[in-house]
């Protein structure tokens, strides 16, 4: 089962970068904190979100070495499937 990405919450107002996501809302309206996201990920399960052309962008996890673990669209070629482009909740 996939889950669609569908708001996003950050540590502040029009957070530039996907490190400071700190929550996500999915399309049922449960809302998960990112390092529970990431650990689903880690798990194996899909998250996504749609972009506003309709396409799926599929949402991976990123375990740097300095910092905490975050997630991000999957690189596909554009900036503009990129999970700060949603919502904030």
């Amino acid at each position: 089962m996939a889950y669609q990405i569908v708001a996003i919450r950050t540590e502040g107002f029009g957070a530039t970068t996907t490190d400071k996501i700190t929550a996500v809302k999915l399309s049922d309206g449960i809302t998960e904190t990112v390092s529970q996201v990431v650990t689903y990920i880690d798990a194996k399960m899909e998250y996504y979100y749609t972009t506003s052309t309709g396409s799926r962008a599929d949402v991976e996890s990123v375990h740097p070495v300095q910092g905490n673990a975050y997630i991000r669209t999957v690189r596909n070629g554009t900036t503009q499937d990129n999970l700060l482009n949603l919502p904030e909740f």
